[in-house]
């Protein structure tokens, strides 16, 4: 099979890999102000883990995506694969911390929007087979999606420790 034409889209892919890399990296230091709370494990499980994994995916689905000899064949199982996956961890999180007393734009960015956005990387994987640039398209929305929230989740955590701190 031949290769996709993914060359137009390296640079995209390599920036926001990157961004997602650096902030995985900060996403640790989040983790470890956690580290001290008593609610330790429904924090690590619901927020913290969940933001570094959906980072993780941004950075691993870029280095796929850089790979310079990628068929239609190994994207699409690579992104139903991946969709699929996120998908399912998106609704465990879910389970995990919907009975909390969470606001509306924690819910839309911890839950919602990360389930959308993983389903959205799985039809990308079925629309890939008709329509390349249109699956490409759905990807790059869906990889700025997951990156977004990941920062602004990262940044919640972060400000929620220091606020946490103060109060006391």
């Amino acid at each position: 099979m031949a290769a996709l034409p993914l060359a137009d889209w390296r640079d995209f892919y390599v920036t926001i890999g990157t961004a997602s890399g650096a902030i995985v990296g900060a996403s640790f230091i989040v983790a470890t102000l956690a580290a001290n709370l008593k609610e330790r494990t429904t924090g690590l499980r619901g927020f913290v883990t969940p933001t570094a994994v959906h980072l993780g995916s941004v950075l691993v689905g870029s280095a796929i995506l850089t790979v310079p000899t990628l068929t239609s064949l190994s994207l699409g199982i690579l992104l139903g694969t991946g969709g699929i996956g996120g998908t399912i961890y998106g609704l465990v999180v879910a389970a995990r911390i919907w009975k909390m007393r969470l606001d509306l734009a924690d819910r839309a960015c911890y839950v919602v929007l990360p389930i959308l956005a993983y389903a959205a990387i799985g039809a990308a994987a079925l629309i890939e087979r008709w329509a390349v640039t249109p699956a490409l398209d759905t990807l790059a929305i869906s990889f700025v999606v997951i990156l977004i929230l990941g920062m602004r989740n990262a940044w919640d955590m972060a400000t929620f420790m220091i606020t946490r701190d103060l109060d006391k």
